[in-house]
């Protein structure tokens, strides 16, 4: 039951599913959810999957942007958000304070602005060239990645934030989880296990992109882990795109 509550608590925390259910917050509780957070982009996942089983009635390039825009409701549009602020504060090539207060500010910037429409567009297109079957993998690999970049980061800001606890709490474990859900899943659902190194070139990319955010702001922020899930997921598929030309 303890563990169900935190799974829904994270569930809540990073989708937009309507759950009926009243309970308790309790930072305990939600910190237990951390280790769900890959079954999160399962669940998404499979959803994923359900409407790619479209593709029988509607035109590829419809179901691509059908696929995206429930994307953007499942999830509330919470990582583009943190995408789109992560971009404005970086490339204001200010300082770290001055980037984490960008950062922070509700309101979008051009960059911001550009970065969503290339971000979706990429999204889209790929989608349409990729074997749709393997969407399953798209959010997982988000989520993932999302554990990997926390494991090897500290915290930012000081004070309170968006991310804090979870940045402050993922460790080896976490990390551990990040790296073997999705290649377990790809060896139980008996796909291609080419897939397993695009996800271990993915996981590349994500350390790297990690350490080149914590050089600029010294750790990562909710915003960052944001960017890190939308940017892990393109990269992933932009892998799966090359892989069908070889």
């Amino acid at each position: 039951m303890i563990f169900m509550k935190s799974f829904l608590m994270m569930l809540t925390f990073l989708t937009r599913i309507p759950i009926k259910i009243n309970f308790e917050y309790k930072k305990k509780d939600f910190l237990k959810g951390i280790y769900f957070i890959p079954l999160i982009g399962l669940i998404i996942g499979v959803f994923f999957f359900l409407l790619s089983k479209l593709e029988f009635f509607l035109d590829k390039p419809v179901l691509a942007i059908i696929i995206w825009i429930f994307y953007i409701w499942i999830t509330g549009g919470l990582h583009i958000d943190g995408l789109a602020d992560t971009i404005d504060g970086i490339f204001s090539n200010r300082k770290k304070e001055r980037i984490l207060e960008i950062m922070r500010d509700s309101k979008i910037g051009a960059f911001g602005v550009i970065s969503i429409i290339l971000l979706l567009s990429l999204n889209v297109l790929l989608t349409y060239y990729i074997n749709l079957k393997y969407l399953l993998l798209v959010p997982i690999i988000g989520r993932s990645s999302m554990l990997i970049a926390c494991s090897i980061s500290n915290y930012a800001r000081k004070g309170p934030g968006m991310g804090k606890d979870i940045i402050e709490n993922c460790g080896f474990k976490k990390l551990i989880l990040g790296v073997i859900f999705p290649i377990l899943l790809v060896i139980i659902l008996n796909y291609n296990y080419d897939l397993i190194l695009l996800m271990l070139l993915t996981n590349i990319f994500v350390l790297l992109i990690t350490k080149h955010i914590k050089g600029i702001i010294d750790g990562i922020t909710g915003d960052t882990i944001g960017f890190i899930i939308e940017i892990s997921q393109t990269i992933f598929m932009f892998s799966l795109y090359i892989n069908s030309l070889i």
